[in-house]
């Protein structure tokens, strides 16, 4: 037979054994649960921001540091020379170990987010210097980050890179993280002018997201000249009744002054991508140009011959 005691301590003991039954049970739904959503886990990011548990966050370093780099408070966005260094502190709370950063570079318009962000065809040339002495596995890559211990992934096409994060030094709240671009979002074969945009989301070890950020990013050869300009087409969208309309006599249209001379180019291009890189950047330039002023009639024969000289 059991003594009191020892009934009084199975009893009081009961409650105990309950919790940790049900805490085991939970960490092998939340097991389970998490195996669930890596196979389902997108190779698109998610582009919605939450700081998760973790308060995950993202801030630029020193705004006054660099004539290479600047940032638009009214666009919540940075301009960029191509090459140069984008420090940026990343700070999370509890600063446990262990944790990963992933950066991804994606188009910020939902029709190209299917579309894999890759160096264009002339940055990624052999004989380009950026590439010496680097895997051929990070060339492609638009990022790159100056932690020694960066891991470049692919996964469905879609480029990523992946930094372990330590907690921050003493005396610190942040971990700072570098990283350079090596691709202009102008240049044809590549991001092709569309808009792109950095998302970040830190991870456990077995690649769980815990939290997510962004920061929409341009790759360019002026940041202020860019900056501005983007600023003023954002300050033009919005309504002022002090503007004086303009006006037109009746029965003519204002269209935008467009060079409307004709040239005849004969190029031998090495390549069949970029053979058609080459049509599709004319093609493209002429549409634009087409659907601006208004007169896609005129443009219209010269963007037929593209089409029926493309394989």
């Amino acid at each position: 037979m059991q003594s009191i005691t020892e009934e009084m301590e199975e009893k009081y003991d009961l409650p105990q054994q309950y919790l940790e039954s049900k805490k085991q049970m939970k960490d092998e739904e939340e097991e389970q649960d998490e195996e669930y959503f890596q196979e389902l886990d997108p190779a698109i990011p998610i582009k919605e921001e939450f700081p998760g548990r973790y308060n995950f966050q993202v801030s630029l370093g020193n705004l006054d540091s660099s004539k290479n780099w600047v940032y638009s408070q009214v666009l919540k966005k940075v301009f960029i020379n191509m090459e140069e260094t984008l420090p940026l502190r990343f700070k999370w709370e509890p600063p446990e170990d262990g944790l990963l950063l992933r950066t991804a570079m994606v188009f910020s318009l939902d029709q190209y987010a299917s579309d894999p962000v890759r160096r264009c065809h002339n940055h990624m040339a052999p004989n380009n210097p950026s590439n010496r002495d680097v895997a051929p596995r990070v060339i492609k890559h638009v990022v790159r980050c100056t932690h020694h211990l960066t891991m470049y992934e692919e996964r469905s096409e879609h480029l990523s890179i992946v930094v372990p994060l330590n907690r921050p030094q003493p005396g610190s709240q942040y971990v700072p993280v570098c990283f350079k671009f090596l691709c202009k979002n102008s240049c044809p074969s590549g991001m092709n002018r569309r808009p792109t945009e950095l998302i970040f989301t830190l991870e456990n070890c077995n690649r769980r997201i815990l939290g997510r950020q962004r920061l929409p990013v341009r790759v360019c050869s002026c940041p202020k000249r860019d900056k501005k300009k983007e600023e003023a087409e954002v300050t033009d969208t919005q309504p002022d009744i002090k503007k004086r309309k303009l006006c037109i006599p009746v029965g003519k249209k204002m269209m935008p002054s467009c060079d409307t001379h004709v040239f005849n180019v004969q190029l031998n291009i090495v390549g069949k991508e970029n053979y058609l890189a080459v049509l599709k950047y004319a093609y493209d330039i002429m549409a634009g140009q087409a659907i601006k002023t208004g007169q896609l009639d005129f443009f219209k024969p010269y963007m037929d011959d593209i089409l029926r000289k493309t394989p």
